[in-house]
């Protein structure tokens, strides 16, 4: 089992700003990051390939400080350090939700030790605890590229407007060609005639090698869903499930929504958010 700890924070990307609890990074703080290490904590578990994904991700990707690689012991003896930012990958839960979510949480030291209190750069929800992680490797650097970009914007911006990810629907996404993965397409849209009668652009049914491949090479006309569901974790029902369409060249998110799990909406992408980023 991966060493992770588990705290009351809020979803990032997932809910409406009525239900913050996490302090967004100030202007002062936001200024400091770009002063700041960016110290990257490694996953104790060492039958886990995420170190390596991360690192791969951050030494292709991460332009904006300098990066450093430190266990978890260490985090625990610097991360009061004003002065410095963290990536470390933890189990967070939400008060008003059931589930518990895998993120890589993207901080600014505090000096108060109080994890609830870091403040937030751009953390990213990464998948269901427990979930496969071949599940979410391939999309790496796509998650990388997605904090990154955020934090270059969040420079002028004085606080972080959660809702801003909250049913986002962003009208570029139709000048792209939209890559799904079979395997995460409800039964009602699993092919390409389906497709076609509930979205008229381009759209292509890749897979995980492929959508990789478009990170890597930073195309600008593909975007890509990025699904959080409890695959095999739990039963479904009454469950949330998750739907991102991010951009591969910068981890932009071009559509946000999400659904309870039940037996006619499935842990899939559904026709009806086909049909809502058509419109």
């Amino acid at each position: 089992m991966m060493y992770r700890f588990i705290t009351l924070f809020v979803l990032f990307f997932l809910v409406a700003e009525s239900f913050a609890q996490v302090r967004p990074a100030r202007r002062r703080e936001v200024q400091r990051f770009f002063e700041s290490t960016t110290y990257v904590v490694q996953d104790r578990d060492p039958f886990s390939q995420f170190n390596e994904h991360l690192k791969n991700a951050m030494e292709n990707h991460w332009h904006i400080t300098p990066v450093k690689y430190i266990t978890f012991s260490e985090f625990e003896r610097i991360r009061t350090n004003e002065n410095a930012s963290f990536m470390i990958f933890a189990d967070i839960k939400q008060n008003n939700l059931v589930e518990v979510y895998e993120f890589i949480n993207f901080v600014m030291g505090d000096k108060n030790r109080d994890f609830e209190n870091m403040p937030d750069l751009g953390s990213v929800p990464i998948a269901y605890v427990d979930a496969d992680q071949e599940l979410y490797y391939y999309k790496m650097g796509a998650l990388v590229k997605s904090m990154q970009t955020y934090a270059q914007e969040r420079s002028n911006t004085p606080r972080l407007r959660l809702s801003r990810y909250f049913n986002v629907t962003d009208s570029r996404l139709k000048t792209m060609e939209l890559w799904l993965l079979e395997d995460e397409l409800s039964p009602e849209i699993n092919s390409d005639e389906k497709i076609r009668r509930h979205y008229p652009y381009r759209v292509r049914i890749a897979t995980r090698e492929e959508i990789a491949g478009a990170i890597a090479q930073d195309r600008e006309d593909v975007a890509f869903l990025h699904k959080i569901g409890p695959e095999d974790t739990m039963p479904h029902p009454g469950r949330k499930c998750w739907k991102f369409i991010i951009a591969a060249n910068d981890g932009r998110v071009l559509y946000a929504s999400h659904h309870d799990i039940d037996n006619r909406n499935p842990d899939a992408l559904l026709a009806s958010d086909l049909e809502e980023m058509a419109k």
